[in-house]
């Protein structure tokens, strides 16, 4: 069986799925019933505009429905690819290592109180070490890790990943080789030379979900909450419940089968349930892998989840604009990652608007970014 760079094979599932230009063209003209030199005028306005649209954009959030968005509704999409021009106006990127290495992010957040998965071990080929973290760099050190007893199951990432990529699941193994979900059994060589290769992957104990969850997958969800670090306040612009499909061991969007929903801030209330195609988003209202009722439904522990934030977002303060994606646990929520920044793209496709509300765009300039 071949085996693959993990990282490298999820990149090219991602991309894969994106058509041709003139593909998104004839959805548009199909959906809206409108002349495609109309849609490409209309486009043009709005990509020169201060959301700087790209034409996969304008069509993937649907902007070109003009009985849905009104002119000012449709200037609120605002492209991802000024995602990191933006954060590097708004964060202190010297700071940036906190949140993306996620090995170091962790124990920043231990100290701090935050409860996040327990790491296990490290696998890193290179000569950095890791104090108080065992570090596996061979496949017989992974063999005897593996084979070490409480270890399983455990969830792996790249320790300075973005997307999920490359991510995984270990839920058995012997002593000839480890058992993915979703991969089958690998050999402990071909999972070091192949599956991780040169990536450095940080290995977690699995957390589960809360049993809210339970009618809709096996595998961890969790709500990516938007933060606005001003000087005296946090504010909350968006926040999205992503949910994995039964198949899915991660939980991001462009993975197929998995969803993306617009959650009330106050009350963390289901208000959109979406699927994600190459062209665009498909509205639910139960779950359309479990047919269980999901739109409409409240989160657990939504108050506990805003606690969480407001006492984690000040120990990286400097990181103005920053994400976090956490997990709804049994017990309490749990702080899965914390990002610098965070992709525009989960929150529009989710809630089918755009995310320069008059919020965020007066936060954006007050931080100095002036294409706004």
């Amino acid at each position: 069986m071949e085996v693959g760079h993990a990282v490298t094979r999820d990149r090219a599932d991602r991309d894969s799925a994106r058509a041709a230009l003139i593909e998104y063209l004839r959805h548009a003209q199909k959906m809206s019933g409108r002349r495609p030199l109309e849609l490409i005028r209309e486009f043009f306005r709005l990509a020169r505009g201060s959301g700087r649209l790209t034409w996969t954009e304008y069509v993937q959030y649907g902007v070109y429905d003009n009985t849905r968005y009104s002119p000012d509704e449709q200037s609120r999409f605002l492209t991802n690819t000024l995602h990191w021009p933006i954060t590097h106006v708004c964060c202190d990127m010297t700071w940036q290592a906190t949140t993306e290495d996620k090995w170091l992010c962790s124990h920043i957040l231990a100290r701090a109180g935050i409860r996040v998965p327990e790491t296990l071990a490290v696998i890193d080929k290179t000569g950095r070490s890791y104090p108080g973290t065992h570090k596996i760099s061979t496949a017989a050190q992974l063999r005897d890790f593996m084979m070490s007893g409480d270890t399983l199951p455990l969830f792996g990432k790249e320790n300075r990943g973005i997307c999920s990529f490359g991510a995984f699941l270990a839920d058995d193994a012997d002593e000839y080789a480890v058992s993915l979900k979703g991969h089958g059994r690998i050999g402990y060589d071909a999972c070091m030379d192949e599956f991780a290769g040169e990536t450095t992957y940080l290995l977690q104990r699995l957390e589960t979900n809360h049993s809210f969850f339970d009618r809709y997958t096996d595998n961890l969800a969790t709500v990516r909450v938007c933060i606005l670090m001003d000087k005296d306040a946090i504010r909350i612009p968006f926040a999205v419940l992503k949910l994995p499909s039964r198949d899915n061991v991660a939980d991001s969007f462009w993975r197929p089968g998995n969803l993306a929903c617009d959650l009330n801030i106050q009350s963390g209330r289901i208000r959109t349930v979406r699927s994600k195609d190459r062209f665009g988003t498909t509205d639910h209202d139960a779950h359309p892998e479990t047919g269980a009722p999901i739109l409409g439904e409240v989160i657990p522990m939504w108050d506990r989840v805003l606690d969480l934030v407001r006492r984690c977002a000040p120990v990286f303060q400097p990181v103005r604009y920053q994400s976090m994606d956490i997990a709804i646990t049994p017990e309490e929520p749990v702080l899965i990652e914390i990002n610098t920044g965070g992709g525009f793209d989960l929150p529009q496709l989710a809630s089918g608007k755009g995310f320069l509300t008059e919020e965020v765009r007066e936060f954006f300039r007050t931080c100095g970014y002036r294409g706004l």
